[in-house]
């Protein structure tokens, strides 16, 4: 990255201009926002070593524990709930997969096109419609996984068979990614309910 020059500023389009030349006012934004930047950066940074903290000893713990009962845990640890003696105040640790849907979706569609097919053939069209929307794809082209796998909740009477063969291929076509792991703490309010404390500045 080229220095920029003593006396000057970069504007948006990359041109080098004169701080005599930049109104006071602009001058005092630019300083407010990068300052702002800065320290936001530094939040951020030590968010994230809070979480590896707050992991790692959670995860200490239940490594004492498992030796406490002879059990080696093994993987990554996650989806349990530890409270306070009161239970007036919890943490709860939770890991979420990331997945995708392979190439056998596209065979899985068609199987559910032909149903569809069967079933509105010279009717309504609506159960069509909503199938489509099921498949349609985010501005990037990606499938919504979740949406997919909603159909296989769906108790569906097919006497072909094509239907069961449909959701059977979309199960095979489940690829999980990565997984990540979250942790969340909770203080209950006067009325017994568990409320999130929350980290995101946005919600402050």
């Amino acid at each position: 990255m080229n220095a920029i020059p003593e006396g000057f500023l970069k504007d948006g389009k990359g041109n080098l201009v004169a701080l005599t030349n930049v109104k006071q006012t602009d001058l005092i934004k630019d300083e407010y926002v990068k300052k702002a930047i800065e320290l936001a950066e530094k939040q951020q940074q030590q968010l994230a070593d809070f979480k590896q903290q707050q992991m790692d000893e959670a995860d200490d713990f239940l490594d004492l524990l498992a030796q406490e009962h002879g059990v080696n845990l093994g993987g990554k640890k996650g989806n349990l709930t530890l409270r306070s003696f009161d239970h007036s105040l919890s943490v709860k640790i939770q890991i979420q997969e990331r997945i995708e849907l392979g190439p056998e979706l596209q065979i899985a569609k068609e199987l559910i096109d032909e149903c569809i097919s069967d079933w509105t053939e010279g009717g309504n069209q609506n159960i069509k419609a909503i199938v489509n929307k099921v498949f349609s794809t985010d501005k990037q082209g990606t499938i919504n996984p979740q949406r997919i796998l909603s159909l296989r909740k769906l108790e569906i009477d097919d006497e072909t068979g094509k239907w069961q063969k449909a959701m059977d291929i979309i199960a095979e076509s489940v690829n999980t990614i990565d997984s990540c792991r979250f942790i969340r703490f909770y203080k209950r309010d006067e009325q017994g309910a568990d409320q999130a404390i929350s980290l995101d500045i946005a919600k402050l």
